[in-house]
């Protein structure tokens, strides 16, 4: 064994033996870069059959336990970041100068947790992202969901509150790759944030989330025709979305998002008065529109499988040619929707936002005075903002060819959506409520995470049916920890867990 070094001293040495030094601007854009979506496989085989934004035509090849350690990883990766960012602005002599580069770090990072915890439960926060300061940082604690919902929203108001216009604050020029610097935007993606999470949290603590509601509510928030997000086509790369639906994802549209879009079961689509149906979706091979139900009877056609035999909707190749590749029964999402590799990863966008409002003001909460006038306005408004908003979108596609949409709806389209009974907003609060989540459950369809947390923040208010008990997805109230959890952090995940890691055990925020 001596011998192995033996005239071996240069091969043995690293060949570049560098010491690399973090830097604020570096990890300020990994952090912004950590931002984009994650989980592809969660949502296209548990989060569309859970939240019925479509359906599962069978039972996905995924493990849950099997996809959630990527998220899980990113969330702690930028929080280690994140602290040591924060080490390095303190460190700095002229550390008030990075005031804003604090605010914009702590912006992102609050979002990043609200996110983290509302999708797991519980998680390492106070104690986590720091075991680059020492081995009694390496199994941190878990905090409770309230504790960190608390921390949080703290975190976004103290954001609000210190972005500053004073010429002594440091640019980070062109690491800046989110929002480019504009203190505006950074403010309206923060009070935008707050006014999320102060309604995700509302059922049940309502003192605190009337508090951040009342303070919120006539700041700068989005306007019905922004969004924020990770915009590829400004970034000079592509998301692709298209692997999301192939192989073991078994996505077709369901039944119960068709009962949100078609006025009856007509094949040839006659009954579709949603202006987004024909974006999102497709008929079958048969040119049919055919919907998967959504918990199938006894009896049901069964779907030919992705990938078997050419039957695949998604393939590429019809990209050029449009003609299916094989058979299938039921409505597939749209092929240019899947493949499309410029669309936007949304972060929230000012139709969610014009929801949220007319929340507030059909329910009067928050210091608000319920105002059915003032409510249905913010309904249409968010309504119009997404259906413009995909319409821009598919229209701008470079790979869009058949059945490509205007840039914009007509007005005389668009009139004839919102006064739809289904859609026209009712003079009964309790059945116009139910319409701003059906139409806020809708406009989220690119957003299925944040779908699965309007589903389960409001006790199952949007459009849904029972789904089969044996279903995977029937009972998803969070998603389990990753399997390492157990192995480097297991007292901890023991403590927080009871020793069985349930998918069906509600997170705090849920009523």
């Amino acid at each position: 064994m001596s011998s192995c070094e033996r005239d071996f001293g240069d091969i043995n040495e690293p060949w570049d033996n560098r010491v690399y030094a973090a830097k604020i601007p570096e990890l300020y854009n990994g952090i912004a870069s950590s931002m984009q979506e994650g989980g592809r496989g969660l949502f296209s085989s548990f989060l569309y059959q859970n939240t019925q934004l479509a359906a599962n035509y069978a039972s996905s090849g995924y493990r849950l336990d099997n996809t959630v350690g990527g998220i899980w990883e990113n969330y702690y990766f930028a929080l280690t970041d994140f602290r040591k960012a924060l080490d390095l602005i303190d460190e700095t002599p002229d550390a008030q100068s990075y005031t804003n580069v604090r605010a914009m770090l702590t912006t992102l990072m609050a979002f990043k947790t609200l996110r983290a915890t509302t999708w797991f439960g519980d998680i390492p926060y106070s104690e986590a992202g720091k075991a680059y300061l020492g081995a009694e940082y390496y199994t941190p604690l878990y905090d409770g969901q309230e504790a960190i919902f608390s921390a949080a929203l703290a975190d976004l108001k103290w954001a609000v509150d210190n972005f500053s216009d004073a010429a002594d604050q440091v640019s980070l020029g062109a690491y800046e790759t989110l929002l480019h610097g504009d203190l505006s935007q950074w403010t309206k993606l923060a009070n935008s944030l707050r006014l999320r999470y102060a309604l995700v949290m509302y059922e049940k603590n309502p003192t605190a989330a009337n508090a951040v509601i009342s303070e919120v509510i006539n700041q700068p928030m989005l306007e019905p025709d922004e969004y924020m997000g990770i915009d590829p086509t400004l970034l000079g790369m592509e998301l692709n979305r298209g692997p999301s639906f192939r192989g073991n994802a078994y996505v077709r549209l369901g039944s119960t998002m068709w009962g949100a879009m078609s006025s009856n079961n007509a094949v040839d689509g006659s009954g579709i008065f949603d202006l987004r149906a024909k974006i999102f979706f497709e008929p079958n091979s048969d040119g049919q529109w055919k919907p998967f139900p959504q918990n199938p009877p006894n009896g049901t056609a069964a779907e030919t499988d992705n990938g078997t035999g050419g039957n695949d909707p998604y393939a590429e190749a019809r990209l050029t040619t449009w003609e299916p590749t094989g058979q299938y029964l039921y409505s597939p999402l749209n092929v240019y929707y899947v493949n499309d590799r410029t669309f936007p990863d949304l972060l929230i966008t000012g139709s969610e936002v014009s929801f949220l409002k007319a929340e507030v003001y059909n329910r009067g909460i928050g210091g608000v005075t319920a105002n059915a006038a003032t409510a249905q306005q913010f309904y249409e408004d968010g309504i119009t903002s997404s259906v413009k908003f995909w319409h821009k979108l598919a229209n701008g596609s470079g790979i869009w060819a058949v059945g490509k949409p205007a840039a914009e709806p007509s007005a005389s389209d668009l009139e004839a959506m919102l006064s739809n009974p289904a859609v026209a907003y009712s003079a009964n609060p309790a059945d116009a409520l139910a319409q701003i989540y059906k139409q806020e459950w809708i406009a989220l369809f690119h957003q299925p995470f944040d779908a699965w947390t309007l589903k389960r923040r409001t006790g199952n208010a949007t459009p849904n049916v029972p789904l089969a008990g044996t279903d995977e997805t029937a009972d998803l109230n969070r998603l389990t920890y990753p399997t390492a959890e157990n192995t480097s952090n297991h007292d901890n995940w023991v403590a927080a867990t009871g020793g069985t890691d349930d998918q069906a055990k509600k997170p705090w925020f849920m009523p």
